[in-house]
């Protein structure tokens, strides 16, 4: 059998491209031997980070987007979704011309929406449209609807569901009624660019960005929903409660998805910009020396169940403070305050200060890691029996 991993997505969504990046490198681990697995982008310039972790994948030119007057016709005289379908038709060709007997999309994808022979398994990340359909980036403009169009469609006729944790697939059986043997709860893993081998020296990286060990670091890009606003009026509050406000540093890591002019607007109002420093999207190679010179790892966002940063936060033996509501994923491995209460945050960013907290919580982090660790060896058991069944079923059409 021939598995054909689809890669959709840039670099520059940060947590989702490197979680798609390991579930390609598991996917050739688990059962590499068994078939032949095929690593495929629709972005030419993921091959270079591909590569870096040895993996060999092809470039699909041909299910790319159309010509740029092919597109402003798909766009003014044509639905749109008829040119997602366009699109998505020109990547099945491609994979049905490979030989591929099955595509497996590593990340929220449409395109398999549109396929018409070609099986797939899919992957949902969250359902935050339901949980949190308040926020802009998963209500406003058509996205509500689109996701519902989307997941109604994808997941019934998906060979297999991957989701991040069993939280989620029990929602998504609520939901949308789909089969829980069909679904397997794949726990999220660090990005394998925080090893040493893909990693700078710390001194020189944080050198590079003008800074000392002993900072909060909060990666992540900046969406309403990461609440970065929380962290700002924490510091605010911070520099009340402690004479040491000048040792007071925030690190926001994540590139801009249309709230960065609002966070760094709202940090000169709350009188806390000199305390805080904007990195932008960084190198892969520079994560890792970021979270070594963090004081703590800081994640005020509502969106979940799970997130990467928590899993980072403890492979590098940093302290984690995290929503409260989101507990599910972490355990007792992080001080936890409600995303909606600066002041809670406040007084966690101050205790998480004291050296024996932080040391209690890098500990229970080590262990929440192994925990995680037993538990996805018992997902990939079940995605590889998954992958047997549809093998044996396969042999029988042409």
């Amino acid at each position: 059998m021939k598995i054909g991993i689809l890669l959709e997505n840039p670099i520059q969504v940060g947590g989702g491209f490197n979680q798609a990046i390991n579930a390609i490198v598991q996917l050739q681990r688990i059962i590499g031997k068994q078939h032949e697995v095929v690593a495929f982008t629709t972005i030419k310039a993921n091959l270079q980070h591909l590569k870096r972790l040895g993996v060999p994948a092809e470039y699909l030119p041909a299910a790319g987007r159309p010509s740029r007057i092919a597109l402003a016709v798909l766009r003014r005289l044509i639905h749109k979704e008829i040119g997602k379908a366009w699109m998505a038709r020109k990547i099945e060709n491609a994979l049905l011309k490979a030989g591929m007997d099955l595509a497996y999309f590593v990340t929220h994808s449409s395109t398999p929406n549109y396929f018409r022979k070609l099986n797939y398994v899919t992957t949902v990340l969250d359902l935050c449209h339901r949980d949190d359909l308040e926020f802009p980036e998963v209500s406003s403009d058509g996205r509500f609807e689109e996701r519902e169009r989307h997941f109604s469609t994808c997941l019934p006729r998906a060979v297999a569901v991957m989701v991040a944790s069993h939280q989620l697939l029990k929602r998504i059986v609520v939901r949308y009624g789909i089969d829980e043997e069909r679904m397997i709860a794949m726990p999220f893993e660090p990005s394998p660019f925080l090893s040493e081998a893909h990693s700078i020296d710390r001194k020189a990286v944080l050198g590079n960005y003008g800074l000392k060990d002993g900072y909060y670091f909060y990666p992540a890009q900046f969406w309403p929903h990461k609440n970065h606003i929380r962290i700002l009026e924490a510091v605010s509050l911070l520099k009340q409660k402690t004479a040491v406000n000048s040792d007071i540093r925030v690190v926001f890591s994540g590139a801009d998805s249309g709230n960065l002019a609002r966070i760094k607007q709202q940090a000169q109002r709350l009188g806390v910009s000199d305390h805080v420093t904007f990195l932008g999207f960084v190198p892969v190679d520079h994560m890792r020396a970021l979270y070594e010179g963090a004081l703590a790892v800081v994640m005020s966002t509502y969106f979940g169940p799970t997130n990467l940063p928590p899993l980072e936060a403890w492979a590098v033996g940093r302290p984690l403070i995290y929503s409260a509501h989101l507990n599910e994923q972490v355990g007792d491995a992080a001080l936890f305050a409600d995303a909606n209460d600066a002041e809670q945050w406040a007084d966690a960013m101050l205790r998480i200060r004291e050296p024996a907290v932080a040391v209690d919580l890098i500990e229970k982090g080590r262990k929440q890691l192994k925990a995680i660790d037993t538990e996805r060896l018992e997902a990939e058991t079940l995605f590889v029996h998954r992958l047997e069944q549809f093998a044996q079923r396969r042999k029988c059409w042409e």
